[in-house]
């Protein structure tokens, strides 16, 4: 089987070139989360100022932070965790965003290194014929990626559906989009903690490469059996969520950290298709 070797943030770029370099930082976060690159706990912890006590959520390392190969724009947010221990939600946004600006984190992390790879190229256009500026276009490699990425995607509407009449194709599925899961708007935290827990005790037996050809990211190789095959497997633990109803939730203490620095303004014009 084949590996598209994609994060969250590169598939979203591929296919949303519009989107914020603020919704690339979070599902970066989200996406290191689920591999346990980094792992979260709500401490209690007490304000300086009110002397009131309140729930905090930490970042630290996860048991894989050691044991994966990072990419740039992953690199970027492991590095301050390898650099401060551990770091509040709030602290962290704060910090990161006083190291570089969103707009800057997804052009030079994100879209640089897919510009280099391929499967963007850069284009100079004018405006009014008098003002020039820059934006990025998929090539044909680029479009192709896109199509792969998108084929898997458009496969969840079937999802309810195998859910009740087709766990072994269910549990493929799951097991080739991964986090990816994330990009799809008509499920939330609630839906993944339900395939989850339904998936994890039946353990259907299935053979992933049965349904499909490739998926979506790098997987440590345990995933993998002797003809580099995905296996199918319980595909994200979503338990570290289990504190929150929405993914907004989550963010809210990020994005209180990360004030006024983390805009999107500037940048080298949009992106298109």
């Amino acid at each position: 089987m084949e590996s598209l070797n994609l994060t969250l943030a590169e598939s979203l770029m591929i296919i949303s070139p519009k989107s914020n370099g603020n919704e690339m930082i979070k599902i970066t976060l989200m996406d290191l989360l689920l591999k346990k690159a980094l792992k979260i706990d709500i401490l209690e912890q007490e304000s300086r100022f009110l002397k009131r006590r309140y729930d905090a959520i930490v970042i630290s390392n996860g048991e894989s932070s050691h044991d994966l190969a990072f990419k740039p724009h992953e690199q970027l947010l492991m590095d301050l965790i390898f650099k401060y221990g551990e770091l509040d939600l709030k602290e962290f946004a704060k910090k990161l965003y006083g190291t570089i600006r969103a707009s800057d984190y997804m052009d030079m992390y994100i879209r640089v290194p897919l510009v280099n790879e391929g499967y963007f190229e850069r284009q100079r256009k004018m405006i009014l014929a008098l003002i020039p500026y820059n934006t990025y276009v998929l090539t044909d490699k680029g479009d192709e990626l896109k199509s792969k990425i998108m084929n898997l995607l458009d496969e969840a509407e079937y999802l309810e559906k195998w859910m009740r009449e087709d766990l072994p194709h269910a549990k493929a599925y799951l097991s080739v989009i991964g986090s990816h899961i994330l990009l799809l708007k008509n499920y939330d935290i609630g839906d993944i903690k339900r395939f989850n827990k339904k998936l994890s005790y039946i353990k259907p037996e299935s053979n992933t490469n049965d349904y499909y050809s490739y998926y979506l990211y790098t997987v440590p190789f345990t995933y993998l059996d002797d003809f580099d095959n995905l296996q199918s497997f319980d595909f994200l633990d979503i338990s570290l969520l289990d504190n929150f109803d929405s993914f907004d939730d989550f963010f809210s203490d990020f994005d209180a950290g990360s004030g006024d620095s983390g805009g999107d303004g500037g940048g080298d014009g949009g992106g298109g298709d």
